[in-house]
């Protein structure tokens, strides 16, 4: 698992609410507490929803709103899911073929607190493989989607 304080808070934040940059992953949940509270669950609605989520760039523009203005947010929380086609590319690219009710979920986790953003990867597996080091590819497909930003210099290690 990858931790990650991010070091240049408006860079990083830049990308995340005013450009399309995280657009492409999956909203699981997020909670924002400005003035008030306000949460939001990211599955689709609908039985026949082809995807389980929204994508953040759907809800990106709202989630801006409520955190700007003259004061800094109290507090955020944002979980995206990477995609699975996306997951099932880097896991090829990998030399590992899964089939696509066996791919895992690939989390990003953004938690701002007392002025400070952390980031954490996580995974939920429907499979175990015990040869196979997910971690450490899933937190490598991070690390190299920051650096295509120019935002790894913009977060250290915990």
């Amino acid at each position: 698992m990858l931790g990650l304080s991010v070091t240049r808070l408006r860079d990083f934040t830049q990308h995340l609410f005013l450009k399309d940059s995280f657009d492409f992953f999956y909203l699981s949940e997020a909670r924002f507490a400005t003035t008030f509270t306000a949460q939001f669950d990211g599955r689709s609605l609908g039985e026949a929803a082809a995807v389980p989520y929204i994508l953040w760039g759907q809800l990106r523009p709202l989630a801006f709103q409520l955190i700007r203005g003259k004061e800094l947010p109290k507090s955020f929380s944002v979980v995206l899911v990477y995609p699975k086609e996306k997951t099932a590319a880097m896991l090829a690219a990998a030399g590992r073929e899964a089939l696509s009710e066996d791919l895992p979920s690939l989390y990003l986790n953004l938690n701002y607190r007392q002025e400070q953003l952390k980031l954490t990867t996580g995974i939920s597996e429907k499979s175990f493989y015990p040869d196979f080091e997910l971690p450490k590819l899933w937190d490598r497909e991070v690390s190299a989607f920051l650096a295509s930003l120019g935002l790894d210099e913009a977060v250290a290690p915990l």
